[in-house]
């Protein structure tokens, strides 16, 4: 189903379940979470590639690039300041893809479309894989540190799974956005790559990694 949603360009990627901090004080911007917080709705928030940078408080003429999936963003606290800014939680709830913009200023509406995850065996599996490579990691963490280890369970659901740890390893925001475009399948595959890519250079730079 298409959807109309009023979009924040960030330079950064917000996962659905994970949260965001931001601090709203170009003028176009209030507006925007001013109607999303009168109406209750909520708004989208897509990797800014390029462009959209302020400079001394106003927008530069610099085109706006953006990736063409997001996530929509619930806010769940926010607190206006005096002088009108905002200081607003959001969390992320589910990703979309843009179909179309339907509005460029003063800031971005556009028409998009949810983005529904896959499941069946290749889900499954991938996940099982990935679940099995983060054990691994944090045992080679253990032993290359030579101190016990206390190790966050991962969520059951592959999804959920997933979007925790793409939030949390740390790799450029481009790979970031790139798991968040894959299919389920492949970004659990991705992600079991990149902790066994770790695993491997573990003996040669003991130590924390590259894991929040």
């Amino acid at each position: 189903m298409i959807q109309q949603l009023p979009l924040f360009p960030l330079a950064t990627v917000l996962f659905p379940g994970a949260t965001l901090n931001l601090h709203i004080f170009e003028e176009r911007y209030r507006t925007m979470i001013g109607q999303c917080l009168e109406q209750h709705s909520p708004f989208g928030v897509v990797y800014l590639r390029a462009g959209g940078e302020v400079v001394e408080g106003r927008p530069t003429s610099r085109p706006v690039e953006t990736a063409s999936v997001g996530t929509v963003a619930e806010i769940s606290a926010n607190m206006r300041l005096d002088d009108g800014r905002y200081l607003l939680t959001a969390t992320g709830l589910r990703r979309f893809s843009i179909h179309r913009i339907l509005q460029r200023a003063p800031y971005i509406i556009a028409a998009v479309i949810d983005l529904p995850e896959e499941g069946g065996p290749q889900v499954d599996a991938a996940a099982h894989a990935l679940r099995s490579a983060y054990e691994r990691y944090w045992q080679a963490i253990s032993t290359a540190s030579g101190t016990p280890v206390e190790v966050e369970d991962l969520p059951a659901e592959p999804e959920a799974m997933a979007y925790q740890l793409a939030e949390r390893i740390q790799v450029p925001y481009d790979q970031k956005q790139r798991w968040l475009e894959t299919e389920l399948s492949t970004r659990l595959r991705n992600l079991a790559d990149e902790l066994l890519g770790e695993l491997a250079i573990l003996p040669l730079s003991p130590g924390l990694g590259n894991l929040n």
